[in-house]
């Protein structure tokens, strides 16, 4: 939540005090604990200001300041139910009293109700009150509600009455980004910066977004300009940093771990952790728990929904806490049912959310997000589990000290490379990407169909486009101008990206009806598509990770680079399970050379597309028995070592 008035108790001190009508010795008892209750606050001891509020609001019960102030400490003490509970008795005394109205918007944000918070927003500004900070936070509780047409609505007359705070701006961005309208973004951004030219946060996604539509104009300078920054931050600083936009920039490992750890400890600043769960209290099935915010039709879900149902529950009982929407799909039912217990966290706050796992007694507690969006790093900063562990939902170190393992494997966490990683490493001994087989199968499809040239050979490159750097597009053109019945297939995510893309091709002397553009089509549609392609041709430094998978079970082989960070690594991995590693280079010139030799030889690709099509269903990538039974062993031995009260260590893969 964004600061507001009433974060500080000076804004509510400030307010008039409305003494009692008929007994002025009852007025100033309570104007004394009133007095006593702001003293308290002043000193953030939120408890004890509490008590010294519901005294004077119990000897001047008609007084509504005293019950804003009560409701206010026990928010911040993080009662936010009860605090509900005394500022629904306010507004029952003054229905639109203003910050009531704010106190009842900020409490159902902290507890994702984030309905409730804008019907609460909607109210207050329909009195009158039109102060910028507020819009802002309801424009955050529009966003989180996926409504950001309505939010760029409000924020905008935001700015226009407050145009010096950056926040609005900033939120603004996030808004028009969700409507992949970059270049509007980037404005925005530019606006933050103007603003605050000290703003990372609003450096890293101006980058971001120009690399949303291709545009590598000042991306040298961008790298350079970032890293520096980043080297020369002190330690130990608490900062949202979306270390995520950083993952796909060629930026050091040591700076990825360094910006990680300053986003971490954003989430965990002022945040007290539950009393430790003493070592071998436990015994008996292992509790494992899942947070994530993509418990929905989501990539992530749908790599793990087959090894949820196929877990062995006589070693582990399966609880799924849900931060994230639920979309209505057949894959979140199939979620809920593959579970033992599935929880919706939304209408928690991240310390009811940590006790409720903390009382369900997870052992284990993976954390699907990282710092990607909608993640809850809060709920994990509080200890719930006495084992925490970092898997498969972000592709990078988190930083923080509250997750005690990354799960990975021996190519994407080599244990040579740990000092990148603030956790310990647990490696899968294959492949940390589960996959399984429930991806659709192609079904036949024309040329024209999918929008391709019919005697093409076709280039498909399908990752994001904020994942494509100009070394590879040099390698593609490179191919195009050496192979000229190619032509390059590329994902088109916005449809603001066209003219850059086409301008890059045009100088690498490659004609500009050799891009085609490949738009959104359903889910089966999508795998039909991709046979058609001859070739998946993979960005650095963040590979295809589900594309990467997504091709190879469409029958279309895969090229990639691979690098020291996690994220430039997934690929390789992902080809190995597939009995292809062969195709992972350590360099741009033998990637270029292997992609002209498949390109010039129908022979050779086709018996990798022979490999892949015959042998789909027994491939060690799309087996997900096998892997569940290397994941439960993997979960086991981080479980049994907290049980024999011994520290996380790194843990080898174990054949």
């Amino acid at each position: 939540m964004q600061a507001t008035a009433h974060d500080h108790p000076t804004a509510l001190a400030q307010q008039p005090v409305v003494a009692a009508a008929s007994n002025r010795p009852v007025a100033a008892v309570a104007q004394r604990h009133w007095q006593r209750g702001l003293d308290l606050a002043g000193r953030a001891r939120w408890p004890a200001a509490a008590r010294a509020f519901r005294r004077a609001a119990d000897a001047a019960p008609t007084d509504v300041l005293y019950w804003i102030n009560l409701a206010n400490a026990l928010r911040h003490g993080g009662d936010l139910e009860q605090a509900l509970s005394v500022v629904r008795r306010c507004l029952a005394l003054e229905p639109d009293h203003p910050l009531g109205l704010r106190l009842v918007a900020d409490c159902m944000g902290q507890l994702h109700r984030y309905e409730e918070a804008v019907r609460a927003h909607e109210t207050l500004e329909a009195s009158g009150v039109r102060e910028p900070d507020v819009m802002l936070q309801h424009g955050q509780m529009l966003l989180a509600l996926r409504r950001p047409r309505d939010a760029v609505n409000l924020l905008l007359q935001a700015a226009a009455l407050k145009p010096e705070m950056g926040q609005t701006h900033a939120l603004l961005a996030s808004a028009f980004r969700t409507m992949a309208m970059q270049h509007e973004a980037i404005e925005c951004l530019k606006t933050v910066l103007a603003l605050d030219p000290d703003n990372l946060q609003a450096w890293a996604h101006v980058s971001y977004e120009r690399r949303h539509v291709c545009d590598w104009t000042t991306l040298d300078a961008d790298v350079q300009d970032l890293s520096h920054r980043i080297l020369f931050q002190p330690d130990g600083l608490a900062k949202a940093m979306t270390t995520f936009s950083l993952l796909s920039l060629p930026v050091a490992p040591e700076l990825l771990l360094k910006a990680a750890r300053s986003e971490a400890l954003s989430a965990s600043v002022q945040v007290r952790a539950l009393p430790p769960v003493p070592a071998g209290s436990r015994s008996g099935r292992a509790v494992l728990g899942m947070l994530s915010f993509d418990f929905h039709e989501h990539p992530v879900s749908q790599l793990l929904v087959e090894v949820l149902e196929t877990i062995d529950r006589g070693r582990f009982e399966v609880v799924l806490y849900a931060s994230g929407r639920d979309d209505g799909s057949a894959l979140r039912q199939r979620l809920v049912r593959a579970a033992d217990r599935f929880i919706d966290v939304r209408g928690m706050s991240d310390a009811q959310a940590a006790q409720r796992m903390r009382d369900d007694g997870v052992d284990l507690l993976l954390d699907l997000q990282g710092h990607t969006q909608g993640h809850r790093q809060g709920i994990l900063a509080r200890r719930p589990a006495p084992v925490q562990a970092a898997f498969l939902g972000y592709p990078g170190t988190t930083g923080a000290d509250f997750i005690d393992y990354l799960v990975g494997d021996p190519l994407v966490t080599p244990l040579e490379l740990a000092s990148h990683y603030s956790e310990q490493i647990a490696q899968l001994p294959l492949c940390l990407q589960p996959n399984g087989r429930w991806r659709p199968l192609p079904e036949p499809m024309t040329r024209a169909q999918a929008g391709l040239p019919a005697g093409a050979f076709v280039l498909c490159a399908f990752n994001h486009t904020y994942k494509i750097l100009p070394d590879a597009f040099d390698v593609w053109c490179a191919v195009l101008r050496d192979v000229p019945n190619a032509v390059l297939w590329l994902k088109e995510t916005n449809g603001q990206l066209h003219a850059n893309v086409r301008r890059e091709a045009t100088a690498r002397g490659v004609a500009t009806e050799r891009i085609v553009f490949a738009k959104a089509v359903s889910y089966a549609e999508h795998f039909s598509r991709l046979a058609q392609a001859d070739l998946f041709v993979d960005t650095w430094p963040y590979n295809a990770h589900t594309t990467c998978a997504d091709a190879l079970w469409a029958g279309l082989p895969v090229v990639t680079v691979y690098g020291n960070t996690y994220a430039s690594r997934v690929a390789a991995s992902v080809l190995n399970a597939a009995g292809l590693a062969e195709l992972a280079f350590q360099n741009t010139h033998d990637y270029h050379c292997a992609i002209l030799a498949l390109a010039q030889d129908p022979a050779l690709l086709a018996g990798y597309r022979a490999h892949l099509n015959q042998q789909r269903m027994t491939l060690p990538l799309f087996d997900t028995p096998r892997y569940t039974r290397e994941f439960e062993a993997l979960l086991l031995r981080m479980v049994q070592r907290w049980r024999d009260g011994q520290a996380p260590a790194h843990l080898p893969a174990v054949a």
